[in-house]
């Protein structure tokens, strides 16, 4: 009877098995703490939407008629001969520049995507293992892409290494090397994510959202209560306007709204 070869393990594979068992875990805290704030960012951007949609609108309108107010004030001559001067200087407007730097950013986050897709894509998989995870992590990929997270494709990029799941073709001690210099990373990237929740959590959008669920538990709609404000100002706005426009014709000094303020208030009584 054959008798079979027994091998034991180096003390680099014994620490290497133990350190991938560790890496595993880190990055399943990581996968957890980005579904956190993947949460949070679908759940601040849909109550975002709900506030443009109720009060943002409004404030665009008085921000138009404060623009109108206050162009009242300004020569036309003086704006032409500005406009003038930044185009003979070659000033690039801020419109320009803004669509400029949304296609740099997009070529970049493209170019990004396909570097993890070299990376991780499953049509490189060595086995059928290697095949799944591959695949798993090629849809987080896609799901990134989707979502324009450079910051989840760059981790992904830095913290995956496919010779991880097989690594026949180099010795352990180089293998243990990769291991905790990827280990280090998922540490630093889990460091990043949960101060990124935590600046979530403190932003105004977040806090607005926590007044409008607590005004709703006393039966209120605060985003009502908003824009019923806001609409409030934009009537005094328009106001404002028509008796600047009417004393600039007449070539008066230019409205005071505190006379507007108590005129309404006495007409309200």
């Amino acid at each position: 009877m054959s008798r079979a070869l027994f091998r034991a393990p180096a003390p680099e594979e014994v620490e290497l098995a133990l350190r991938r068992r560790q890496l595993s875990a880190l990055r399943a805290v990581l996968a957890e703490r980005e579904l956190v704030l993947a949460r949070l960012r679908d759940r601040l951007h849909s109550f975002e939407g709900r506030y443009i949609r109720q009060v943002g609108v409004l404030y665009r309108q008085l921000d138009e008629w404060e623009t109108r107010i206050a162009e009242l004030q300004v020569s036309r001559e003086t704006m032409e001969e500005t406009e003038r001067l930044l185009r003979e200087a070659g000033v690039v407007e801020p419109a320009e520049v803004a669509e400029v730097a949304g296609v740099a950013s997009a070529l970049d986050l493209k170019a990004l995507f396909r570097e993890v897709a070299k990376r991780i894509h499953p049509d490189f998989a060595v086995d059928d293992h290697d095949e799944r995870q591959r695949t798993r992590l090629m849809a987080q990929a896609n799901e990134a892409f989707r979502r324009e997270d450079v910051g989840l494709l760059q981790r992904m990029l830095n913290g995956y290494d496919p010779a991880t799941d097989s690594w026949s073709s180099e010795d352990a001690a180089a293998a243990l090397a990769r291991t905790l210099e990827q280990m280090e990373r998922v540490k630093v990237d889990t460091v990043s994510i949960n101060a990124e929740i935590e600046t979530l959590g403190r932003s105004e959008m977040a806090g607005l959202e926590r007044r409008t669920i607590a005004a709703a538990a006393e039966g209120r709609d605060l985003l009502a209560e908003l824009a019923a404000r806001v609409k409030g100002s934009i009537g005094l706005a328009m106001r404002r306007f028509e008796l600047d426009s009417i004393r600039a014709r007449r070539g008066e000094a230019r409205f005071d709204p505190s006379d507007l303020v108590t005129v309404e208030r006495e007409a309200a009584r």
